[in-house]
């Protein structure tokens, strides 16, 4: 996901291309530092605004979200790139849907390649099947033996502390994921809106490194 901000009229791009080589260099430093001064205040922000919307696990999602100046374009001034390198977390800010079949954990969340070995184990093992329970979901379930104590204990008691259960007896069926056909994601983020609503201090911010500029 990325929210690229161009502050660059026609009519600035044109007056850039007017101005004169070293004068014109000086102009385009002028609005990177401007930009660079106002960035490190949005991509907090932004990862606050992730952080109060979202129930986030791992700070790395957060991390992934960052704003930086652009200005490789010779021709161009800078622009603001504020996004994330995390390509799916454009989901959250417009919401969508996920189609294909897909087994969402049951009781709380789990990483997805971990999430991956364990059920994998429990197919192995011959310990993992599917039934369809009275609200016509189809369950993966496992039953709580000794031999797979280790890929179940994560399952067993999210289970626990979500049905109020102290103990589970051996041998009891245990849900761990239900069969979905798809998945829609609302939207939850409006990093979009917080941007733009941004620009009249950075504009601000350009105008006055602009003036500082020595002709």
């Amino acid at each position: 996901m990325k929210v690229t901000i161009r502050i660059d009229s026609a009519a600035a791009q044109a007056q850039l291309r007017r101005w004169g080589g070293e004068f014109r260099d000086k102009v385009k430093k002028a609005v990177a530092r401007a930009i660079a001064s106002e960035a490190a205040e949005i991509k907090q922000e932004v990862r606050s605004h992730v952080a109060g919307q979202m129930a986030v696990v791992k700070k790395s999602f957060l991390k992934g979200f960052s704003a930086k100046v652009l200005d490789k374009d010779p021709t161009r001034l800078p622009a603001l790139y504020v996004g994330s390198r995390i390509p799916w977390s454009g989901m959250h800010e417009r919401g969508g849907m996920i189609g294909g079949r897909m087994l969402i954990p049951l009781h709380g969340r789990v990483g997805r390649k971990r999430f991956k070995a364990q059920v994998a184990e429990l197919m192995r093992g011959g310990n993992a099947y599917f039934i369809k329970n009275a609200k016509g979901n189809i369950v993966l379930m496992a039953e709580n033996i000794k031999e797979h104590a280790r890929p179940l204990a994560g399952f067993k008691r999210r289970y626990r502390k979500a049905d109020g259960i102290k103990r589970i007896k051996r041998g009891a069926d245990i849900p761990i994921a239900v069969l979905v056909p798809k998945v829609v994601l609302k939207k939850r983020l409006d990093i979009e809106r917080l941007v733009a609503g941004r620009i009249p201090r950075l504009a601000a911010a350009i105008e006055n490194k602009i003036g500082m500029v020595d002709n």
